[in-house]
């Protein structure tokens, strides 16, 4: 009998590789760690055909939680890979454990106030990937915008730590939501992507701060299709890579889950 199970938990995603990157972050952390991690969504991703998934099909929150609670599981440790601390961690999954009668451990995000180091250096890796130089244009570090004050208070800190780092104005680097819910209540995610890019000139990057491949991010996603939109005639944009792809994710996750 099991008494607990540790998983590196996503949002989830329609979009297969997603899943199949959340199982090899997984697995380089098995890795790591010396035991067993197991990759899950907190939705979505079960809806994936599992011929795309080495026909392995993937797993979500609620129906893993009842399977662990089944064999003998009484807690789960969720590591989770989110930028903050969304309402998925605060209180969905909470509720899903409660509901399924099992213990619920949830550790720090990528991003806290205390500690961001690692994924400001992974940012500013993707963004010197993309050719950037200072003086081109401008950056524009989008995330997806969040009902959240403190999600969007990472992505503000972490903008203000770029522009100190790479000695940029506010205007040089620019933090951005993809979306927002109506309303003034919302309004701190403002200014949004499609707007931002309109008062942008020269060369501009979009510094993605999503973390793996959806309808979202990626090539042809909203992100994608906005800048198309709306960027200014003579304008050139590109995206950066997500920080999903970085070689150091796995590190910088460790990292943060030992020092909790």
């Amino acid at each position: 009998m099991s008494s607990g199970r540790t998983l590196l938990v996503d949002n989830g995603s329609l979009n297969g590789a997603a899943t199949l990157r959340l199982r090899v972050l997984a697995k380089e952390l098995s890795q790591i760690l010396g035991r067993q991690v197991d990759p899950v969504s907190v939705l979505h991703s079960d809806k994936v055909d599992p011929t795309i998934l080495d026909g392995i099909r993937a797993q979500t929150f609620e129906s893993y939680a009842r399977e662990a609670k089944a064999a003998g599981c009484e807690t789960l440790e969720v590591i989770p890979l989110f930028i903050g601390p969304s309402l998925a961690l605060t209180e969905f999954l909470p509720e899903l454990a409660h509901k399924v009668g099992i213990g619920l451990n949830i550790t720090r995000t990528l991003w806290t106030p205390e500690e961001s180091a690692g994924l400001v250096d992974i940012l500013h890796d993707n963004l010197i990937s993309t050719g950037w130089k200072k003086g081109r244009g401008t950056v524009l570090l989008c995330d997806h915008g969040s009902p959240i004050p403190t999600v969007t208070a990472a992505r503000n800190d972490l903008a203000s730590q770029l522009r100190k780092r790479l000695e940029l104005s506010s205007h040089e680097l620019v933090a951005c939501s993809m979306e927002r819910r109506e309303g003034p209540a919302y309004a701190f995610n403002e200014p949004l992507l499609a707007d931002a890019i309109k008062c942008t000139q020269g060369e501009v990057v979009v510094l993605m701060l999503f973390l793996l491949p959806g309808r979202h991010a990626g090539p042809g996603g909203d992100v994608a299709t906005l800048c198309a939109q709306n960027a200014p005639v003579g304008v050139s944009w590109r995206l950066s890579p997500l920080i999903g792809d970085h070689p150091g994710l796995t590190e910088v996750i460790r990292r943060g889950y030992t020092t909790c």
